[in-house]
């Protein structure tokens, strides 16, 4: 199904529009009798489903913002170019979409002004960020922009830039550190010294950039030991509505039929969530993605212990293992093709996308790495806000990130949404695993989905209801994974659906609402069928309920009537036993068993109860009365 099929019903996007000019073009007006100017530069465009004006040719400032699109977690990504004015006297207006406006069209606070609010953790975590984009914005010299206060914004846990500006002199990172010791006073005391040591450090000049993200990876390391952090992971797949005869070719880590913690390899137990959405029809596809969860399962298992005993871990390194990893697993497929002997679009692959928490020299982190290969997403949701963390690999994003178009003419492309990679469709040195990095500062979720669910902006979609809940409201991930399936099977329902959900809780671990999750995840693999019935689910639980007391009732019977015929009351209670599929019958059976078995112990100690009991009990059941 392409994606033009259906039209989908995102809230409003707002824009900036960027050489906009202010008095020209008030509040209330409109630019190029299409966009609607909310205040200042803040424009919503009111013909959302026509493609925006562009220019015959781009200039070398528009190039630069299209390829760095890949960073869509911080940077704006161009939205239309506009000409206005005399033909003698254009100006120009850029449209960016993407920027730091929230919900409500007002735009997010500067870095300077979150950073008194933020909380330690938090404050280091901004200022990362900012030194994680230096070398990329380098490389199209718009570092500038990272020392332009009005520009830099905070939306939640996330650094974003409204606009880029090009460097007219050379910026050296210790600027950054000029500006940002003028924030000391506001830092949170238990880092207070620690980061004014590293900002009059930077400022010297006494850091490059690759040392000062390190240095702050240590400082985070250092806080997160006082900081408790409870992840949890859930997984569920559904062949989805209109897919019912040709099989699921998706998988998932950990396996949605067996999820309980217990299950899992120690070294893999909340730590690690796969998603891969097999390629190559039924007898291909699922193979492929089967592979995958497998070998990574394996590797990943030896990696995550190696991590824990290395002095000498480095995110670097552990960035180069995962890739190696990929390949492995693209190898192992790739191979299995070659031997099928199977060519063009009947080669088996498979996309990926993960997410791993590894733990340092055996520390609690909050670090997550994200690979991601082929289509599969993932999203973080917090309280207020949800961002897409990885960038589909297709043909429209690979146009885009090479400066060709802008994404929303190359997502137009016939060919725009095919896949430009996958796992085991090529060889590795084809093969470009994409690897990114964050922390995590806050309470959190991260969906991981193949394409059943995040077709058509469902995600966007959905969000209020069925994922800030899970957050807000303290729903069981269980229970949210079986929504996500549900909506993806009645709003898109064209493909296999497949969602893992990573809950980031920066709380003690609670064992007893870990025991309360861990029943629920059983009860759904009893009954994986999305129209089970709830009532009958809380049935079967309570007779299981009803057995547990009868054995123990029998238990106490024996050891305290010495008459008692313990090998008689067994054999009947065989003939008794409940079995797996029961219904309300068996319920009453055991309700009179359970009262003739307490009306026996009452009857050795009242005659008149002893010889009620024999007049009202069927023949075969009268020796149990003593």
């Amino acid at each position: 199904m392409e994606k033009q099929e259906q039209a989908t019903a995102v809230e409003q996007q707002y824009l900036w529009a960027v050489g906009l000019d202010t008095d020209t073009f008030p509040p209330d007006s409109l630019v190029a009798d299409r966009y609607h100017v909310l205040s200042s530069q803040i424009v919503v465009d009111t013909d959302a489903y026509s493609l925006p004006e562009l220019p015959l040719e781009f200039q070398t400032y528009v190039v630069s913002y299209l390829k760095l699109s890949r960073l869509s977690l911080h940077l704006p990504r161009p939205y239309g170019l506009l000409l206005l004015g005399e033909e003698l006297n254009l100006s120009e207006v850029f449209l960016l979409e993407n920027v730091p406006i929230d919900r409500q069209g007002k735009l997010c606070p500067t870095l300077a002004e979150a950073w008194a609010e933020a909380s330690a953790l938090r404050q280091i975590n901004l200022l990362w960020q900012v030194l994680n984009l230096w070398q990329p914005l380098a490389e199209q010299n718009m570092t500038r922009t990272l020392i332009d206060p009005r520009l830099v914004r905070v939306d939640g846990m996330w650094v974003r830039l409204l606009e880029l500006q090009a460097d007219v002199a050379a910026v050296h990172i210790s600027q950054l550190g000029d500006i940002w010791v003028q924030w000391l006073d506001l830092a949170k005391p238990e880092i207070a010294e620690p980061i004014a040591e590293f900002f009059y450090s930077l400022g010297r000049g006494e850091y490059d950039i690759n040392g000062a993200i390190a240095h702050l990876d240590r400082m985070t390391l250092n806080v997160m030991e006082n900081q408790p952090l409870n992840v949890r992971i859930a997984t569920a797949t559904d062949v989805g509505i209109q897919r019912a005869d040709k099989g699921n070719e998706d998988a998932c880590y950990p396996d949605a039929k067996r999820q309980k913690r217990t299950e899992q390899p120690e070294a893999l137990r909340d730590r690690l969530a796969i998603v891969c959405d097999g390629l190559g029809g039924h007898d291909g596809g699922e193979v492929a993605s089967s592979l995958a969860i497998k070998t990574l399962e394996q590797q990943l298992k030896t990696l995550l212990q190696q991590a824990e005993t290395d002095p000498d871990f480095s995110a670097q390194g552990f960035i180069a293992q995962l890739e190696m990893v990929a390949r492995v697993v693209n190898n192992q497929i790739v191979a299995i093709n070659d031997q099928q002997q199977r060519q063009a679009q009947k080669r088996m692959g498979t996309t990926l996308v993960m997410a791993v928490m590894p733990r340092p020299n055996g520390k609690m982190s909050n670090e997550v790495y994200v690979m991601h290969i082929g289509d599969s997403r993932l999203y973080c949701i917090t309280k207020d806000s949800l961002r897409q963390v990885t960038l589909d690999d297709d043909v429209a994003t690979r146009e885009t990130t090479l400066g060709y178009n802008f994404y929303a003419y190359s997502s137009q492309r016939i060919d725009g949404g095919a896949l430009i990679q996958a796992l085991g469709t090529r060889g590795s040195d084809m093969l470009v695993p994409r690897v990114q990095r964050f922390f995590i500062d806050e309470d959190c979720l991260l969906l991981l989905c193949s394409d059943g669910l995040s077709d058509f902006d469902r995600v966007e979609q959905i969000r209020d209801r069925y994922l800030f809940p899970i957050l807000s409201e303290n729903q069981s991930l269980d229970r949210g994974c079986q929504n996500l399936i549900d909506q993806a099977n009645q709003l898109n329902g064209h493909d296999n659906i497949t969602v893992a959900l990573m809950r980031c809780r920066f709380a003690p671990e609670d064992v007893e609402q870990d025991l309360v999750n861990e029943n629920q995840i059983t009860t759904e693999v009893i009954n994986p069928s999305p129209e089970a019935d709830t009532e009958d689910i809380q049935t079967e639980s309570e007779e299981a309920a009803g057995a547990l007391v009868l054995t123990s009732s029998s238990k106490s019977e024996s050891e305290e009537d010495p008459d008692f015929d313990l090998d008689e009351f067994e054999s009947a209670k065989t003939e008794l036993a409940v079995p797996k599929q029961t219904n309300s019958a068996f319920i009453i059976i055991l309700i009179l068993v359970a009262l003739i078995l307490g009306s026996g112990l009452a009857a050795m100690q009242f005659p008149q109860v002893k010889n009620w009991v024999r007049q009202h009990l069927p023949t075969s059941l009268q020796k149990f009365v003593p």
